[in-house]
């Protein structure tokens, strides 16, 4: 049986039947092909996305239709499931696997408001397609033989979603961005002069690299390897919720960062701090079973470099890149205004007639009504409007006037003549005459009556046969208003729903400025909060005191709550039972070193305490955590007291021009005693 092959032409929904069928067919398990939809806007015959051009770009990859705005697309819309419905203008592609059904972002919806947009928009309409093609198996390694052998080459450059290979045969060979990662750029996979291996798909002359990427294991192996514990990564965000940020450090390889290890200000909210696909900097932090962990709060403060994203593929780009340092963001100093899209006229209610022109001149439909009134059939439908003749005449006869312009008494037969020679005026005679007959009265001076004349029941009959008649006639003008009436109400209806869509393009339009705007402000919040950080640590180095928020009086109550605060903050709910605070005392000296010492922030020693204080301290490479020992030099012995407590040192910063330290006692029962706060030449307890 002969495989069916993508229809080669665009198909055109014309009737309300074909459009019946059009939607039980789009959801109807096992169809072969991706279709693209592209509907005409209110009031167009064609719509603003050149389908022939789509067609051209997904030639057998997927069907092209093109659907009318009007009759045939609401019962296209009422035959399809909620939110996956295709007119006024817009398009979609509506994928094989049936996904969009229940979950109608998976077939994302593209608005064209103008001829201007068609690039844009079909540029989309195309990489959906290849998303769908893909999954498809229409594209790619499945379109290959079986036995094909393997295609290698030399990436020789990268443009936009595609990437033009030299093979070692001499040809050239082309990688899509939606073959390898469709949710990362494709310049953050490969980079010209690497080598790729692939699977030849030998119509499209696609090669298909996925062979080469790791699975979801390796890449966490990857991730396990490059990245170590206390190391300062990056990442990109997934979702953003409530109370966590679930954040990529490689594709499916996910960690949801609590809140508590995000932000310390309740007031804050997850979704004001981060975007989806922002990338941002993480410490990793240690995690049970050899599991990935992260923490963001303690990273501003830190002059920790993010180390390299790890490269998806050998001799790739890292995948990810650091966010540009305090990026120039535009300032929004007045309200966001959309105006009405120039190639709709504005319309106003119905009855209400259209909105007055806007100051850019837009021209007025021809046959639409002016600003005096709502429209007439006259207006709509290009009657001929009353004459003179017509005022005081019934209102059906004004509207059958025009039809019955010609009726003479021929139209009933010959009427019969009474024996003076004179004879009334039948009903048809009237109406003829109001239609403008000449001579369809009888006159006063007629001839005498004629030999064989009818008699009077023969004229009784024809008067009824003619008053039958009329009566016909004026029923059927009748219906011919009502049906003018629906006409108009219906154009009315239309009118008003060309406005109504064109309200939803507006606010959809606002709504995704309103959007950006939010992710930028969301950004330069965040950049600003870490600029903040970064200004009080630069103080602190300078030697200026930067004023602290005090709860108590008493300097160790202040630092006893400050410690508390940053471990509730610090380790999560589920770990607290786990990670206690152990017991602790301040040395005699602690204090005064804390205050005396400078160059380093109080955030920073606080933090530090609470990492000695659970036993995560060990486990951080950045700390440095060792015994102290009486001298500089490597084999001098520890230090060690009467009662048994041994003395360790802790970095509190690192790569520093005299570097700051903690000294604290670690005593026998498992409590330990703060020391002091130290620069890196003093070796003292």
């Amino acid at each position: 049986m002969t495989e069916p092959r993508v229809p080669a032409r665009v198909r055109r929904v014309t009737s309300e039947d074909q459009a019946r069928e059009l939607a039980a067919e789009l959801q109807r398990p096992g169809r072969r092909w991706p279709v693209v939809v592209i509907s005409t806007a209110a009031g167009h015959d064609t719509p603003f996305v050149d389908p022939q051009r789509v067609l051209d770009d997904v030639a057998g990859l997927a069907e092209v239709v093109v659907i009318p705005t009007g009759d045939v697309s609401w019962e296209f819309s009422s035959g399809m499931p909620p939110d996956t419905q295709v007119y006024g203008g817009a398009s979609r592609v509506y994928g094989t696997d049936l996904e969009w059904v229940h979950q109608p972002r998976r077939s994302p919806l593209h608005f064209a408001y103008s001829p201007e947009e068609d690039a844009r928009v079909r540029d989309r309409l195309i990489g959906d397609v290849m998303r769908f093609a893909v999954r498809a198996g229409i594209v790619g390694a499945a379109r290959s033989a079986p036995d094909a052998p393997a295609v290698e080459g030399r990436v020789l450059g990268i443009l936009g979603t595609r990437a033009l290979v030299s093979t070692d045969d001499g040809g050239q060979v082309t990688v899509a961005e939606e073959l390898v990662l469709p949710d990362v750029p494709l310049a953050r996979v490969l980079r010209p002069g690497m080598r790729v291996t692939g699977v030849l798909d030998p119509v499209r002359r696609l090669l298909d690299v996925r062979g080469m990427l790791p699975d979801a294991d390796g890449l966490r192996r990857a991730v396990h390897a490059a990245y170590r514990v206390g190391q300062v990564v990056l990442g990109r965000v997934e979702s953003v919720e409530d109370e966590s940020v679930r954040i990529a450090l490689a594709p499916g390889v996910h960690v949801r960062v609590r809140r508590s290890e995000i932000t310390g200000n309740d007031l804050d909210l997850l979704s004001d701090l981060f975007t989806r696909g922002e990338v941002v900097a993480a410490r990793r932090v240690p995690a049970p079973l050899d599991g990935l962990a992260l923490r963001l709060d303690d990273v501003d403060e830190s002059e920790d470099e993010p180390v390299p994203a790890i490269a998806l593929l050998d001799g790739g780009p890292p995948w990810l890149e650091p966010p540009e340092p305090e990026p120039e963001l535009p300032r929004f100093e007045s309200p966001l205004i959309v105006g009405t899209p120039a190639d709709r006229p504005p319309v106003g209610p119905v009855g209400a007639g259209p909105a007055p022109p806007s100051s850019g001149g837009v021209e007025e439909h021809a046959g639409l009504p002016g600003p005096a009134g709502p429209p007439t059939p006259a207006d709509l439908f290009g009657l001929r409007p009353s004459a003179p003749d017509d005022v005081g005449r019934a209102p059906d006869e004004a509207v059958r006037a025009p039809d019955e312009a010609v009726r003479t008494r021929d139209d009933v037969g010959p009427v019969p003549t009474p024996p003076d020679g004179q004879r009334k005026p039948t009903p048809g005679d009237v109406a003829a005459r109001h239609a403008g007959a000449p001579d369809a009265l009888p006159s006063p001076s007629s001839p005498g009556t004629l030999p064989g004349t009818t008699p009077e029941p023969a004229g009784k009959a024809a008067r009824d046969l003619s008053l039958s008649l009329d009566a016909a006639r004026s029923r059927a003008a009748s219906l011919e208003k009502e049906l003018l009436d629906d006409k108009v109400r219906r154009r009315q209806v239309e009118l008003e729903v060309d406005r109504l869509l064109g309200r939803v393009g507006e606010l959809t339009e606002r709504l995704e400025r309103s959007e950006r705007r939010a992710e930028q402000q969301a950004t330069a919040l965040r950049k600003a909060r870490q600029e903040a950080a970064r200004l009080r640590r630069r103080l602190g180095d300078a030697g200026v005191e930067v004023p602290e928020e005090r709860h108590f009086a008493d300097d160790e109550e202040q630092l006893r709550f400050e410690v508390l605060t940053e471990w509730a903050r610090t380790i999560p709910a589920a770990e607290k039972a786990g990670r206690p605070l152990a017991d602790y005392t301040l040395g005699p000296r602690f204090l005064d070193s804390l205050t005396d010492v400078e160059g380093v922030s109080r955030d920073r020693v606080v933090w530090t305490l609470v990492m000695v204080l659970t036993g995560l301290a060990p486990d951080m490479n950045g700390l440095q955590v060792h015994r102290l020992r009486t001298g500089s030099g490597g084999d001098d012995p520890f230090r060690h007291r009467d009662d048994g407590a041994l003395c360790w040192r802790v970095s509190l910063q690192v790569n520093t021009p005299s570097a700051r330290r903690l000294h604290y006692w670690k005593l026998p029962g498992g409590a330990y005693e703060l020391s002091r706060v130290v620069l890196h030449d003093d070796v003292e307890p």
